[in-house]
């Protein structure tokens, strides 16, 4: 399923999940793609949720435990809960980045379910607003680095070993990209983890 990729490496696909923010810049996180507490994306999914989840909404605005009432609604629906996380990411990152990449040239439809997800966790982490430097830095050092001069014969772009080796490449890319010692060695873990089960389900498509 679209966006099972990030949750997995975000959250392992829970809920209801805190983490203490412990060297993360973005401060405490929740929820199934680490909604983050200081760059804002929390506030915004607790008033988005208001008007399309409003059980969730009103649970998470009027408890004076704000961590206690997260994981009340993990608690009496996860899967509700979990679902209202999607639709707000669906809506608010992986459509944006879509669109973002559409209007340069690059459009997501015509490519795997695997690459997809790769958009999905990329547009989690570092934002929309990222992912059309992210695609450009990974096209150019997919082959020829700076000097980068098209691709190896004209069927290469809709080849499935077009989004093999573009994966490979924005996972490169998010490496390179690491600002925070912190957490770098973790981030380095699971960028190399996840490149590869990206690439494992790209071969389980036909």
């Amino acid at each position: 399923m679209l966006g099972d990729l990030s949750a997995k490496y975000e959250s392992n696909g829970k809920p209801g999940l805190i983490s203490n923010g412990k060297g993360d810049p973005g401060g405490k996180s929740y929820g199934c793609y680490q909604l983050s507490s200081k760059a804002g994306s929390l506030q915004d999914f607790c008033r988005w949720v208001v008007r399309e989840y409003p059980w969730i909404g009103i649970t998470l605005q009027k408890s004076g435990n704000f961590d206690q009432a997260w994981k009340e609604c993990a608690t009496v629906d996860p899967r509700e809960f979990a679902t209202a996380q999607w639709a707000y990411i669906k809506e608010k990152y992986y459509d944006v980045a879509v669109r973002c990449l559409s209007q340069n040239g690059y459009h997501i439809d015509k490519h795997s379910n695997a690459m997809r997800n790769v958009l999905w966790s990329r547009a989690v982490q570092y934002g929309t607003g990222r992912m059309v430097k992210m695609w450009q830095e990974a096209c150019k050092c997919m082959y020829n680095g700076s000097n980068y001069n098209g691709y190896p014969n004209v069927t290469y772009v809709d080849d499935k070993r077009f989004d093999y080796d573009l994966i490979v490449a924005i996972y490169k890319v998010s490496k390179a990209w690491i600002r925070a010692e912190a957490v770098r060695v973790g981030l380095e873990r699971r960028f190399k983890d996840e490149c590869a089960e990206a690439l494992q389900m790209l071969k389980g498509e036909r």
